[in-house]
C-alpha cells in the first residue's frame, strides 16, 4: 500500500508477509489485524487450516495486534494449490481498470482488495478462446463449458486493451464417426471421444461491451472464462470459493448454476459456496446424487444465537436436518402468509 503501512511480500518475516496478504483482503482503518478480533473477546481469535495431507497453518491475534501469530512451524508447510475466489460483484466488467498502466496502483488498491485484483489477473490468463480454433482440449469440462455458453448465449472474449467483449455464438461438435459394429460400446465411445472436437461458432452478430450485458451473465462468463484458461482444473487447481452466485442472477438460470457446479464436483473440484438464497440451497438438495454419483454435498449453518448473541456453527450433510435458519425462516414466513391470504383473503 502507498505509505509503506501495509507489509508487503517482499518484507522479511513470514508473518510479516502474512499479516500484509491479510490486510489486503480484510481491510482495515488502522491497518492492524487486532482490529477484526471481537471486541471484549477473553482469548485470542484463532484461525487454523488443516490441508488433505493433514499439515495445518495456525494463526492467533488479539485486539492489540498489529501482525498475526504464526504457531511454531507454520512457515515451512508446503503450501496448498492456490485456491480461486468469485466474489459477490462480478469482475469481467472491471478487469481492464484494474489492471490498465496508467491506473494509480495505490489507488486501485484503496479501491479492490485482494479478492478483485486476483481475479483480474487470472482473467486475462491466455486460453483456448484466444487460439484460433476456439476448441475444448479437456473433455472432462466440455458438456460445463458448453452449458455456461448456452446459458447466456455466447462468450466474453478478451480485446488487445486488456477489457472484455460479448460475442454471441455457441460451441459445436464435429459430426460423429460412422459406428463399427466389431467395437465394445467402450471402445466406440473411446473413438468418438477422440475424434470429436468441440469448438465455439460465433453466431455472425456483432459483438458489443461487457458493460451491455447483464451483471449476473458476467458472473457466469467468469467462471467460463477461468474454465477456458485453466485457472479452475478440477483435481489439479485449489479450492473455488464463490461468495453469493444467486446475486443478480436471474432465479430461472439457478437450477443450471446448480447442476454445473456438481459436475464441477464430480470431477474433482473442491467447491465452497456462501449463500443467503433458499433457491440455491434447495436445488442442491433436490439435484444431488448421493448415490448414483457419490456427490457429497455439506451444509454449514453460521448464525448468531438469540439467547446470549454469540456466533455459532452448526454443520450436516442432510438438507432435512439444518436448524431453522434466517433464509429458511424468511421464506417460511413468505410462504405462510401467501397461504394466509390465499384462504382468508386477509390484506396484508
Amino acid at each position: 500500500m502507498a505509505g509503506g503501512k501495509y507489509p508487503v511480500r517482499s518484507d522479511k518475516g513470514f508473518a510479516a508477509s502474512a499479516s500484509g496478504k491479510f490486510l489486503r483482503v480484510f481491510s482495515t482503518e488502522d491497518d492492524r489485524v487486532g482490529t477484526l478480533s471481537s471486541k471484549g473477546a477473553q482469548s485470542p481469535t484463532r484461525i487454523r487450516v488443516v490441508y488433505s495431507d493433514d499439515a495445518a497453518v495456525e494463526v492467533t491475534f488479539g485486539a492489540r495486534s498489529q501482525y498475526l501469530e504464526i504457531a511454531s512451524g507454520a512457515a515451512q508447510t508446503q503450501p496448498a494449490d492456490t485456491p480461486v475466489y468469485i466474489p459477490t460483484k462480478e469482475v469481467l466488467s472491471l478487469v481492464r481498470g484494474i489492471g490498465h498502466p496508467k491506473h494509480d496502483r495505490a489507488t486501485v488498491e484503496m479501491i479492490f482488495d485482494d479478492g478483485y485484483v486476483n481475479l483480474a489477473k487470472l482473467l486475462v490468463q491466455p486460453g483456448s478462446d484466444e487460439e484460433a480454433t476456439g476448441s475444448i482440449k479437456d473433455p472432462r469440462l466440455s458438456n460445463v463449458i458448453r452449458k455456461l455458453v448456452d446459458l447466456v448465449g455466447g462468450r466474453y472474449r478478451l480485446r488487445d486493451d486488456g477489457g472484455f467483449n460479448f460475442e454471441p455464438g455457441r460451441y459445436e461438435e464435429k459430426a460423429k464417426p460412422k459406428t463399427d459394429p466389431s467395437r465394445s460400446e467402450s471402445q466406440t465411445a473411446r473413438a468418438y471421444q477422440d475424434s470429436t472436437q468441440t469448438r465455439f461458432v460465433s453466431s455472425g452478430s456483432q459483438s458489443f461491451p461487457t458493460g451491455m450485458t447483464a451483471e449476473g451473465y458476467r458472473k457466469i462468463g467468469v467462471l467460463h472464462r477461468l474454465l477456458s484458461n485453466g485457472s479452475i482444473n478440477p483435481g489439479e487447481t485449489g479450492v473455488l470459493l464463490w461468495d453469493e452466485p444467486e446475486a443478480n442472477l436471474n432465479p430461472k438460470l439457478m437450477k443450471e448454476v446448480v447442476q454445473i457446479l456438481l459436475e464441477l464436483s464430480r470431477n474433482g473440484q473442491q467447491i465452497v459456496v456462501a449463500t443467503h438464497d433458499y433457491v440455491l440451497l434447495k436445488w442442491l438438495d433436490l439435484l444431488m446424487d448421493k448415490k448414483g454419483k457419490e456427490d457429497h454435498v455439506r451444509y454449514h449453518v453460521l448464525q448468531r444465537r438469540e439467547e446470549d448473541g454469540r456466533m455459532s456453527v452448526y454443520s450436516t450433510d442432510d438438507y432435512g436436518q439444518l436448524v431453522a435458519t434466517g433464509i429458511s425462516k424468511t421464506f417460511g414466513e413468505l410462504y405462510e402468509a401467501e397461504i394466509e391470504r390465499s384462504l382468508k383473503g386477509i390484506a396484508l
